[in-house]
Protein backbone atom coordinates (compact mmCIF):
# COMPACT_ATOMS: atom_id res chain seq x y z
CA UNK A 1 0.00 0.00 0.00
CA UNK A 2 2.68 2.32 1.33
CA UNK A 3 4.52 2.02 -2.54
CA UNK A 4 1.21 2.47 -4.14
CA UNK A 5 0.79 5.48 -2.88
CA UNK A 6 4.54 6.71 -3.18
CA UNK A 7 4.49 5.92 -6.83
CA UNK A 8 0.65 7.87 -7.15
CA UNK A 9 2.24 11.05 -5.44
CA UNK A 10 5.97 10.58 -7.57
CA UNK A 11 3.86 10.51 -10.52
CA UNK A 12 1.56 13.69 -9.58
CA UNK A 13 4.57 15.38 -8.93
CA UNK A 14 6.00 14.53 -12.35
CA UNK A 15 2.63 15.70 -14.00
CA UNK A 16 2.51 19.21 -12.57
CA UNK A 17 6.10 19.67 -13.28
CA UNK A 18 5.63 19.11 -16.65
CA UNK A 19 2.80 20.95 -16.60
CA UNK A 20 4.22 24.05 -15.13
CA UNK A 21 6.93 23.55 -17.77
CA UNK A 22 4.22 24.05 -20.78
CA UNK A 23 2.68 26.55 -18.95
CA UNK A 24 6.08 28.81 -19.16
CA UNK A 25 6.19 27.73 -22.76
CA UNK A 26 2.48 29.36 -23.55
CA UNK A 27 3.50 32.38 -21.01
CA UNK A 28 6.31 33.13 -22.71
CA UNK A 29 4.19 33.22 -26.39
CA UNK A 30 1.98 35.49 -24.82
CA UNK A 31 4.00 37.86 -23.18
CA UNK A 32 4.66 40.31 -25.80
CA UNK A 33 1.27 41.72 -25.72
CA UNK A 34 -2.30 41.96 -23.67
CA UNK A 35 -5.69 40.99 -25.18
CA UNK A 36 -8.15 44.56 -24.57
CA UNK A 37 -11.01 42.96 -26.78
CA UNK A 38 -11.84 40.28 -29.17
CA UNK A 39 -15.54 40.47 -30.74
CA UNK A 40 -17.57 39.21 -33.78
CA UNK A 41 -17.50 42.59 -35.63
CA UNK A 42 -15.42 44.32 -38.29
CA UNK A 43 -15.59 47.40 -40.16
CA UNK A 44 -18.96 47.89 -42.75
CA UNK A 45 -16.46 48.50 -45.06
CA UNK A 46 -13.86 45.55 -44.88
CA UNK A 47 -14.02 44.07 -48.07
CA UNK A 48 -13.03 47.14 -49.65
CA UNK A 49 -10.56 48.31 -47.65
CA UNK A 50 -9.02 45.18 -46.35
CA UNK A 51 -5.72 43.55 -47.64
CA UNK A 52 -6.13 40.70 -49.52
CA UNK A 53 -3.14 38.26 -50.23
CA UNK A 54 -2.41 38.10 -53.77
CA UNK A 55 -1.49 34.18 -54.06
CA UNK A 56 -5.17 32.49 -53.81
CA UNK A 57 -4.71 30.15 -57.01
CA UNK A 58 -3.83 27.18 -54.62
CA UNK A 59 -5.02 28.56 -51.29
CA UNK A 60 -8.32 29.71 -49.95
CA UNK A 61 -8.63 33.44 -49.88
CA UNK A 62 -7.20 35.04 -46.72
CA UNK A 63 -8.34 39.21 -46.03
CA UNK A 64 -6.74 41.10 -43.29
CA UNK A 65 -7.50 44.61 -42.20
CA UNK A 66 -4.56 45.36 -39.39
CA UNK A 67 -4.46 48.98 -38.42
CA UNK A 68 -2.35 50.69 -35.28
CA UNK A 69 -3.27 53.80 -32.66
CA UNK A 70 -0.34 55.31 -30.77
CA UNK A 71 -2.65 57.77 -29.24
CA UNK A 72 -6.09 57.82 -27.52
CA UNK A 73 -7.88 59.87 -30.18
CA UNK A 74 -6.74 57.67 -32.92
CA UNK A 75 -7.75 54.85 -30.60
CA UNK A 76 -11.17 55.82 -30.02
CA UNK A 77 -11.80 56.68 -34.21
CA UNK A 78 -10.17 52.82 -34.64
CA UNK A 79 -13.03 51.34 -32.29
CA UNK A 80 -15.20 53.08 -34.02
CA UNK A 81 -14.23 52.05 -37.91
CA UNK A 82 -14.25 48.42 -36.36
CA UNK A 83 -17.86 48.69 -34.62
CA UNK A 84 -17.44 48.18 -31.43
CA UNK A 85 -20.82 48.99 -29.81
CA UNK A 86 -19.85 48.98 -26.72
CA UNK A 87 -17.37 51.90 -25.01
CA UNK A 88 -13.72 52.27 -25.90
CA UNK A 89 -11.74 51.61 -22.63
CA UNK A 90 -9.41 54.04 -20.78
CA UNK A 91 -5.60 52.83 -21.81
CA UNK A 92 -2.04 54.20 -21.05
CA UNK A 93 -0.52 55.25 -24.32
CA UNK A 94 2.45 56.82 -22.78
CA UNK A 95 4.41 53.31 -23.31
CA UNK A 96 1.92 51.23 -25.05
CA UNK A 97 0.83 50.89 -29.16
CA UNK A 98 -2.54 49.05 -29.97
CA UNK A 99 -3.38 47.33 -32.85
CA UNK A 100 -6.42 46.18 -34.23
CA UNK A 101 -6.55 42.77 -36.46
CA UNK A 102 -9.39 42.24 -38.41
CA UNK A 103 -10.21 38.87 -39.74
CA UNK A 104 -13.04 36.25 -41.17
CA UNK A 105 -13.50 33.53 -39.29
CA UNK A 106 -15.43 29.61 -39.26
CA UNK A 107 -18.67 31.16 -37.44
CA UNK A 108 -18.05 27.10 -35.58
CA UNK A 109 -14.55 27.53 -35.08
CA UNK A 110 -13.42 30.84 -33.63
CA UNK A 111 -9.87 31.54 -33.91
CA UNK A 112 -7.41 32.76 -30.71
CA UNK A 113 -4.33 34.36 -30.71
CA UNK A 114 -1.95 31.60 -30.18
CA UNK A 115 1.59 33.90 -30.45
CA UNK A 116 2.61 37.33 -31.21
CA UNK A 117 6.39 37.36 -31.53
CA UNK A 118 8.36 41.04 -33.04
CA UNK A 119 11.06 39.80 -35.06
CA UNK A 120 14.83 40.75 -33.98
CA UNK A 121 14.59 44.36 -35.34
CA UNK A 122 11.19 45.44 -34.69
CA UNK A 123 9.82 45.91 -38.17
CA UNK A 124 7.82 42.73 -37.84
CA UNK A 125 4.88 41.18 -35.63
CA UNK A 126 3.86 37.51 -36.76
CA UNK A 127 0.72 36.67 -35.51
CA UNK A 128 -0.24 33.32 -35.33
CA UNK A 129 -4.06 32.69 -34.96
CA UNK A 130 -5.74 28.87 -33.94
CA UNK A 131 -9.10 27.82 -34.70
CA UNK A 132 -10.99 25.00 -32.74
CA UNK A 133 -10.40 21.32 -33.00
CA UNK A 134 -12.87 19.87 -35.45
CA UNK A 135 -14.81 19.73 -38.25
CA UNK A 136 -15.33 23.92 -38.86
CA UNK A 137 -18.03 24.91 -41.19
CA UNK A 138 -17.39 27.22 -44.33
CA UNK A 139 -19.48 29.76 -43.59
CA UNK A 140 -17.80 32.91 -42.77
CA UNK A 141 -17.81 35.11 -39.75
CA UNK A 142 -15.93 38.52 -39.04
CA UNK A 143 -13.50 38.60 -35.76
CA UNK A 144 -11.56 41.74 -34.70
CA UNK A 145 -8.55 41.46 -32.02
CA UNK A 146 -7.67 44.79 -30.34
CA UNK A 147 -3.75 43.77 -28.37
CA UNK A 148 -1.92 46.22 -26.29
CA UNK A 149 1.98 46.32 -27.09
CA UNK A 150 5.25 47.99 -25.61
CA UNK A 151 5.18 50.70 -27.72
CA UNK A 152 9.17 50.74 -28.12
CA UNK A 153 8.50 47.42 -29.48
CA UNK A 154 6.35 48.48 -32.01
CA UNK A 155 7.04 51.89 -32.77
CA UNK A 156 9.33 50.73 -36.32
CA UNK A 157 6.67 48.17 -37.38
CA UNK A 158 6.21 48.23 -40.50
CA UNK A 159 4.10 44.45 -41.50
CA UNK A 160 2.05 42.45 -39.40
CA UNK A 161 2.79 38.84 -40.47
CA UNK A 162 -0.66 36.85 -39.80
CA UNK A 163 -0.65 32.83 -39.87
CA UNK A 164 -3.37 31.24 -40.47
CA UNK A 165 -3.53 27.22 -41.05
CA UNK A 166 0.33 27.64 -41.71
CA UNK A 167 -0.06 29.94 -44.67
CA UNK A 168 1.68 32.92 -43.88
CA UNK A 169 -0.04 36.37 -45.19
CA UNK A 170 2.56 39.56 -44.50
CA UNK A 171 -0.14 42.54 -44.02
CA UNK A 172 1.79 46.07 -44.94
CA UNK A 173 0.83 48.50 -41.91
CA UNK A 174 -0.94 51.68 -43.08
Amino acid sequence: MKTTNLLLLLALFSSLLWLSGCSDEAKNKLENYNLIASEKNLPENFYEIAFQRKDTAHSPKYEYLVRKADNESDFEDLWKLYNFKKHAPELDFNDKSVFFIGVIESGSCPFKIEKVEPNSDNTNITIGLIGSEGLCTDDISPRTFVIQMDKEKSKDVETVTIVENEAETSVPLD
